[in-house]
C-alpha cells in the first residue's frame, strides 16, 4: 500500500501472520493498529445449529481493543477484510516503514523463527522487562527458549517443537507470577493439544 501512495499500514509492516489473524488479535505496533485503518470483515460464525454462516461485521461490531476483539471472543474466523486508508506519500510511508523495521532489526530476534511478540503488556509493565527481571534471559526448553536479545520473545533456536514452545511459555508464566504477582497473558493463540 505504501508503494501505492497509500498510509495507514506502516507500523504494521514487519508483523507475522495473516490478515484474519491480524483482525482477531487487532494487531499493532509503534501507535498504530488494525482497529485505525478497518472498515468491516467477512467472518464465518457458529448459528445455533452449529454451522457456520457469512456474516459482515462493522468496525463496530468487532469491538477492538488491546490485543483482544469480539472475533476471538465469538470464536469468528475472518474471510475477508475492507480498509480505508488515505492518501499519502510512497517516499515518506516507505522511510516510516524502513525505520520501524530498522527498529525491529535493532530489538527483536527477528533473525530466529518465532510467532513474534509472544506476550500481552501488562497494565503498568513490560513482558519483556518482568521476564528479564526474573532471570530468565535465555531460558529454555529443549530448543526453544526466551530470547537473549528481546525477552517478550519466545524464539525456536532450531528444531523446537511446540510443545517446548509451549512449556517455556508456561513456565515464564508461573516464575513472574511468583516474583511479580502478575499474570502474563499470551498474544500468541494455541491450537490444538500439547
Amino acid at each position: 500500500m505504501a508503494k501505492l501512495g497509500y498510509t495507514g499500514t506502516e507500523p504494521l509492516a514487519g508483523i507475522p501472520g495473516s490478515i484474519g489473524g491480524g483482525v482477531a488479535m487487532n494487531a499493532g505496533a509503534y501507535g498504530g493498529e488494525i482497529k485505525d485503518i478497518i472498515e468491516s470483515a467477512e467472518v464465518l460464525i457458529k448459528d445455533d445449529t452449529g454451522l457456520y454462516k457469512k456474516k459482515v461485521i462493522t468496525k463496530e461490531d468487532m469491538k477492538l481493543g488491546y490485543r483482544s476483539s469480539s472475533v476471538l471472543k465469538e470464536n469468528m474466523v475472518v474471510t475477508s477484510a475492507t480498509f480505508v486508508m488515505k492518501k499519502g506519500d510512497a517516499e515518506t510511508s516507505l522511510a516510516m516503514i524502513a525505520d520501524f523495521n530498522g527498529r525491529r532489526r535493532d530489538k527483536q530476534p527477528i533473525e530466529l523463527p518465532s510467532a513474534g511478540s509472544t506476550f500481552k503488556r501488562p497494565t503498568g509493565y513490560f513482558a519483556g522487562k518482568l521476564i528479564e527481571d526474573s532471570g530468565l534471559r535465555g531460558y529454555s526448553v529443549g530448543n526453544a527458549g526466551v530470547s537473549v536479545k528481546h525477552c517478550g520473545f519466545v524464539v525456536n533456536n532450531g528444531g523446537a517443537t511446540a510443545s517446548e514452545v509451549k512449556q517455556v511459555i508456561d513456565n515464564v508464566r508461573e516464575i513472574v507470577f511468583t516474583k511479580f504477582g502478575v499474570i502474563l497473558e499470551t498474544e500468541v493463540r494455541f491450537i490444538g493439544e500439547f
